[in-house]
Formats: C-alpha cells, sequence, structure tokens
C-alpha cells in the first residue's frame, strides 16, 4: 500500500501514535521507579518483581521512527527505536488487566485503549493457580497448561510470554520528530524495504 493513499482514519492512527508511544515510555519509566522504590504493594508487586522488565525505556528521543504492519485496514505497532513496541514483555505489561488503572491514569483513558488496539496483546506465562471458574483474559483457557488447545498458528511463546502473531502485511515506516515547541509529530512515511 501506497503511504500515500493510506484511508483517513489509519493515516491520523498513525500520526498520533508517536505521542502515545512516548507517553508509554514515559509512563513505563514511572512504572519502573514505583517498583523499584517497592511503591507497588502485594500480589501485583510481587508478580512485577519477577515479570518486569529491568531497565526502563529510553523516553528522550528527539527523532525515532515506528514500524507499522499494516493488514486489511487495520495497523499492527511491530517495531521501531523504541524496545518497548517490539518487546513481548513491554507488551504484556501494556496489558495486564491488573495494571488498567496505572495506565489510564498515566496515559489517560483515550491514548491507553488506542495504544491497546495498535499494540499486538501478549500474556506473561505465569503457572500460578487460576481461580476455580475463571479463565485467563483474552485467552479464554483456565491456565497455560491448556496452551496445547490452542491454534499455534496464531500464538508463538519466547521469554516467558505468550505472544499474538502478526498477520502477514505491508510494512510503513513512520518517521517522528520534534517541532520548534516540543510536540512529536510525523514527519514521513515510507513502505518498508
Amino acid at each position: 500500500m501506497n503511504p500515500d493513499h493510506l484511508p483517513a482514519s489509519l493515516r491520523a492512527a498513525i500520526e498520533s501514535a508517536g505521542y502515545r508511544v512516548v507517553r508509554w515510555a514515559a509512563a513505563r519509566e514511572v512504572l519502573s521507579a514505583r517498583v523499584a522504590k517497592g511503591r507497588v504493594a502485594g500480589d501485583l508487586g510481587a508478580f512485577l518483581q519477577r515479570w518486569m522488565p529491568i531497565s526502563p525505556p529510553v523516553v528522550s528521543r528527539d527523532a525515532f521512527r515506528l514500524v507499522f504492519n499494516l493488514a486489511a485496514e487495520h495497523s499492527w505497532l511491530c517495531g521501531g527505536d523504541f524496545e518497548l513496541v517490539s518487546a513481548p514483555p513491554e507488551r504484556g505489561l501494556l496489558h495486564l488487566p491488573a495494571l488498567r488503572s496505572f495506565w489510564r491514569n498515566e496515559l489517560r483513558q483515550e491514548h491507553f485503549e488506542a495504544l491497546k488496539r495498535v499494540v499486538p496483546p501478549a500474556w506473561f506465562m505465569d503457572h500460578g493457580k487460576v481461580p476455580p471458574g475463571a479463565v485467563i483474559h483474552g485467552l479464554g483457557i483456565t491456565g497455560f497448561e491448556r496452551l496445547d488447545r490452542m491454534n499455534h498458528d496464531e500464538w508463538e511463546a519466547g521469554e516467558g510470554v505468550l505472544s499474538r502473531k502478526q498477520p502477514s502485511g505491508e510494512r510503513i515506516v513512520a518517521q517522528y520528530g520534534r517541532d520548534d515547541r516540543g510536540k512529536v509529530v510525523l514527519r514521513s512515511l515510507e513502505a518498508a524495504s
């Protein structure tokens, strides 16, 4: 797909993704600091101590790129200059139900929902007990020992994280920069080679 002929809604989503990823990286830095200082208590704190990547993403970039996988009018954020975009554990943190209120507060509801739509879901394969009658949100299974019942063409496991595979599609590289007021803006779009 020619980047000049993207549907208006898709182009708008790509334009705003740069700002949203910068906010995500900043919020992720806040989460790292809270966990390091022991400000996240209880089961969630213990879970994050175990599963959260140690180094927070770098936020202060004047120019960066993001890579989008385009498939049937939908865009998936699949790579770029921010490690959190492509790292399954970082995607798992964004989609972790126990962190919803944190992300909503740090990112604002609209940005959080938009990021969840473009960042492929991922789940930490924690083999702890799931309460009777409960299922793992988004997977519909009662525990990770039930992965054999899932379609393996749609999922991949690695680093203790289960990730949704992205459908094949064209890739677009978006280059972002900051304007004279420091606002993140889209500078260019081009087909990935």
